[in-house]
């Protein structure tokens, strides 16, 4: 695909990308534009291209503003490049804690864009404050060359302590949990201003301010094991009701500063659920709409634990394909395997074709 590009003369460069900025003609939205310089960035490349076809292709939804969108790409140039939008500059290093607001709105964005990745069966797995970008209003995710599919073994080239724990059988997985972990961690450096933790040292600090919002809004985001870590549904939850609390208190007993957390009026992460959240805030609790939340938290949990098995299913068959492929180095071992496989899908298949066929024929 083509577009106009409007690019800047200075150029970057890094140990595997040459970075250029610039700006399309026809919206004026910023772009950067990474060609790659050796092999592992060319794969880099590729994969954010991959990432970006899945994610435009998901039915009934508009690319999701809160992750980079390709706009142009080359995958056969001799130096293959991918052009992506590049919205505001990357929260780390930025001076000062943020408002309250400016990191709920970055906490909701982060967690959109982990909901459209798992929708496109993609886990980000590099979730660092490098690669979250912000422009005063919105976050956006970028470098989508680090995705990995779900079920996948999740990347490991990143400082230990982003790395959430292995799950209990020792593997750590890129799934949603992963991301989760990450965001949470994103929002955990800059609401206190310093790097990383591991999870049991975040949780010893998100416990000494209590009841704060940060710790209620972070809660269980560091647990050990993936599964006892709240989705993302749950923590959009968890922010919006956190957009009508009266104040930010710091995790720090001693720091009794609070901010008066406004709500936003032009923008929601979740725009379909703002209109719920407003009468949420304005009907008083009942017996009864405690009972249809628990009723519908019961009916999720079942789908859940109904749809496992065949998720452990399909990811047995497909680990043990790749197993059995990338054993086999010789062409024509692929060929007969490949060959095999159509026979077992194609026989039953066939079975089925003409047992209707002859149903149809016999009335």
């Amino acid at each position: 695909m083509t577009v106009h590009i409007e690019f800047d003369p200075d150029r970057r460069f890094t140990d595997q990308f040459e970075l250029q900025w610039g700006r399309l003609s026809a919206t004026g939205e910023r772009v950067l534009r990474r060609t790659a310089r050796n092999a592992d960035a060319q794969r880099l490349v590729h994969a954010e291209v991959h990432a970006g076809n899945l994610l435009g292709a998901l039915p009934g939804s508009t690319y999701p503003p809160q992750l980079s969108r390709v706009v142009d790409h080359d995958l056969n140039a001799a130096s293959p490049h991918v052009t992506s939008t590049y919205r505001g500059v990357p929260v780390a290093g930025q001076p000062g804690a943020p408002l309250p607001e400016t990191l709920l709105t970055i906490f909701g964005d982060l967690l959109t864009a982990i909901q459209n990745l798992a929708k496109a069966g993609l886990t980000h797995g590099s979730i660092i404050p490098e690669f979250v970008l912000w422009d005063g209003s919105h976050a956006q995710l970028v470098n989508l060359g680090e995705t990995v599919a779900v079920g996948e073994p999740a990347r490991a080239a990143l400082d230990p302590q982003w790395q959430p724990p292995p799950g209990p059988d020792g593997l750590r997985l890129a799934t949603e949990a992963h991301d989760v972990y990450q965001a949470g961690m994103v929002v955990f450096c800059i609401a206190l201003q310093h790097g990383p933790a591991g999870a049991a040292a975040a949780r010893e600090e998100l416990g000494i301010g209590g009841g704060s919002a940060l710790s209620a809004l972070l809660e269980g985001v560091f647990a050990d094991d993936p599964r006892d870590r709240p989705d993302a549904h749950e923590l959009l939850r968890r922010v919006e009701d956190a957009r009508y609390e009266p104040v930010w208190q710091s995790s720090d007993p001693s720091d009794a500063t609070t901010a008066t957390i406004k709500i936003p009026q032009q923008y929601s992460p979740m725009p379909a659920a703002t209109a719920a959240a407003v009468a949420r805030a304005a009907v008083p609790l009942s017996p009864s709409r405690d009972e249809f939340r628990r009723l519908v938290d019961a009916k999720r949990q079942y789908r859940e634990e109904r749809n496992a098995p065949q998720r452990v299913a399909w990811r047995f068959s497909r680990g043990l394909l790749d197993v059995l492929w990338y054993s086999r180095d010789e062409l024509s071992s692929r060929i007969i395997m490949g060959a095999i496989a159509l026979v077992v899908v194609g026989v039953p298949l066939l079975l089925v074709i003409l047992i209707a066929t002859n149903l149809g024929g016999s009335k």
